[in-house]
């Protein structure tokens, strides 16, 4: 087994007790890392024996995979004496600790602890010690010993130092694997196992400490990152969950270099790492199985009435969107109906309807989904669509009016187009209204639908309706006016009481963009002292100031509306001065 220096027939291990809790427990529970008996040793020549003063073994056990981490402190010798290591022995002669005073602790599952004089020694359950590595080889300094025989090397340069007298040269074949790459001589094995001896009850330079507190430590870890990272992993958006996987690994590598460089503590590092990267790795791709399958069923139920860009925002949260139910919202709903259509539709081959159908839907719709509206349904010719869900938009009231004043852009376009193909024109109403209403996933078991139910959603569609009567293309409630009255123009239009509500409501037409604010104040202010006269009943007055007012607008619909309704007042007889203000519509 190697060589030693102990000269036959001497008995080194006189001094060394065996002690325990219990008493003497003995020193055959005591083996070396490869479960060997030393039955024979092997003594120096002997002019090197007579001048030694103390011996010891300088065997030494790589791990199963080759690399040496371990060192033997004591040997079992033919099943009955214990001798030191080289290290030991070399520590017992520098500190002249006597035989006796070098003791070794059982307990009943192997070595506890070594003391040697005032130096207690943590050592693993079969007597070997973790070496603490100081460095790659040649970390401590190498001389030649020619060099030291022709006295290139002073004597004084060992003065009060511990010296390793080994084999350095390639061929002689005493070469370890270590930890550290490269070239590693056995010789240096043995000054990194003394120096770890000397340091002993240091933390970070004794030997390096595998028991039961890291094994703890070591389970603890594996529960935190398992179970705690293992919920984030399954919380949080899967971009977080890759930053969350990398840090924690960075973290935990952070964790065991600290404690082993300044601990000395040797705590796993690559089954915990394996099973947080496996974690990681088997929940992400669950998750990322599963809320495809969900985002598919998104992009299925919402494709057909939202923007792709709000379909990729609600993804985000497929559950809140997919559940059956509706909860209730503040949003803006928009209904357009093309006026006359029946009697357009009359003079079309059904080809050419469908052909000016689809061309005036499809340009609507875009311009609905490129506000990021809903589309809720087609009804025949008209449209219903709202704002603020599935994704949800604080504006919704401004995007409403800007989908509604596109719209009528867009289609003063289309009807230059047609015009130029001598094709027939269309003309819309368009009714807006902002307010509480239920919104969510409604229908029946066979078939849901992302839409809106409530008495604000029936207000829209009666306003929609109202645009008929005053001849004009947009009416907003007063809810939609005071959510969007910053950014738009709108002309205050009346107040009535439209068919099947009893409440009056005030309605506003909706004119233009408030760039354009500029072009509308003659207008207006014609408009506002017409009116002013119509409601306080003045009904000659408020002939007079419509009929100027036609004089220059002769194209505006409330005025012909208003001018109307006072004539009517006059022939009916109604007083002046004496009404509310409200006027009853009598259609949808």
């Amino acid at each position: 087994d190697d060589c030693g220096v102990i000269p036959p027939n001497v008995d080194i291990a006189t001094g060394i007790a065996a002690v325990g809790a219990g008493g003497a427990i003995g020193w055959s529970i005591v083996r070396s890392r490869n479960g060997k008996v030393m039955w024979g040793i092997e003594s120096n020549i002997r002019i090197l024996g007579e001048a030694t003063k103390s011996y010891g073994f300088f065997n030494n056990d790589p791990d199963p995979d080759g690399t040496m981490r371990h060192t033997t402190l004591v040997m079992r010798y033919q099943d009955k004496d214990f001798f030191p290591s080289l290290p030991i022995a070399t520590l017992m002669t520098l500190e002249d600790i006597k035989p006796q005073m070098l003791k070794g602790y059982l307990a009943e599952n192997g070595m506890e602890r070594v003391e040697a004089g005032p130096y207690t020694i943590a050592v693993q359950k079969d007597a070997t010690g973790l070496i603490n590595f100081t460095g790659g080889y040649e970390t401590y300094q190498h001389y030649s010993m020619a060099d030291v025989i022709d006295g290139t090397v002073p004597p004084s340069t060992f003065k009060d130092k511990i010296v390793f007298v080994g084999a350095t040269a390639l061929g002689i074949g005493d070469l370890r694997n270590t930890p550290f790459p490269g070239v590693y001589m056995g010789v240096e094995l043995h000054a990194n196992a003394l120096d770890n001896l000397l340091h002993s009850g240091e933390k970070g330079r004794g030997f390096l400490s595998r028991g039961q507190n890291e094994e703890i430590i070591d389970f603890f870890i594996l529960l935190a990152l398992g179970l705690g990272l293992g919920y984030i992993f399954g919380v949080v958006k899967p971009l977080y969950a890759t930053l969350a996987a990398f840090v924690g690994v960075a973290v935990f590598g952070l964790v065991v270099y600290v404690a082993f460089a300044k601990f000395g503590m040797w705590l796993a590092f690559v089954i915990p790492s394996a099973m947080l990267i496996a974690d990681y790795a088997a929940i992400t791709s669950f998750r990322m199985i599963f809320e495809e399958r969900e985002k598919r069923k998104i992009r299925k139920s919402f494709s057909s009435y939202v923007s792709p860009g709000v379909i990729s925002l609600i993804e985000k949260d497929p559950k809140k969107y997919y559940r059956p139910g509706g909860e209730m919202k503040v949003l803006s709903i928009m209904f357009s109906d093309i006026r006359s259509f029946t009697t357009i539709s009359e003079g079309m081959t059904p080809d050419e309807l469908v052909l000016l159908l689809n061309e005036y839907l499809s340009e609507m719709t875009n311009i609905l989904f490129k506000r990021w509206g809903t589309l809720d349904k087609y009804i025949g010719d008209a449209i219903m669509g709202f704002f603020g869900s599935p994704y949800p938009q604080e504006d919704h009231a401004i995007r409403a009016c800007s989908a509604a004043l596109d719209m009528g852009a867009r289609l003063d376009e289309l009807n230059m187009n047609w015009e130029s193909q001598g094709r027939k024109q269309l003309t819309i109403g368009i009714g807006i209204n902002s307010g509480p209403v239920n919104v969510g996933n409604m229908g029946s078991d066979k078939r849901l639908a992302w839409t809106v139910m409530g008495d604000n959603v029936n207000l829209a569609s009666r306003l929609e309706g109202q645009t008929k009567d005053y001849k004009i293309r947009i009416i907003v409630g007063e809810s939609t006016c005071q959510l969007a009255k910053n950014e738009f123009v709108f002309r205050d239009l009346d107040r009535i009481q439209v068919k099947g509500k009893l409440k009056p409501v005030n309605i506003y037409e909706l004119l233009a963009f408030s760039k354009d604010a500029a072009s509308y104040n003659d207008l207006l202010t014609r408009w506002n002292q017409a009116v002013g006269a119509y409601r306080a009943g003045n009904w000659n007055d408020a002939i007079e100031k419509f009929e100027a007012m036609l004089h220059k607008y002769p194209d505006d619909g409330p005025a012909h509306t208003f001018l109307k309704r006072c004539h009517v007042k006059l022939e009916a007889g109604a007083p002046q001065g004496e009404w509310d203000g409200v006027w009853v519509a009598t259609s949808k």
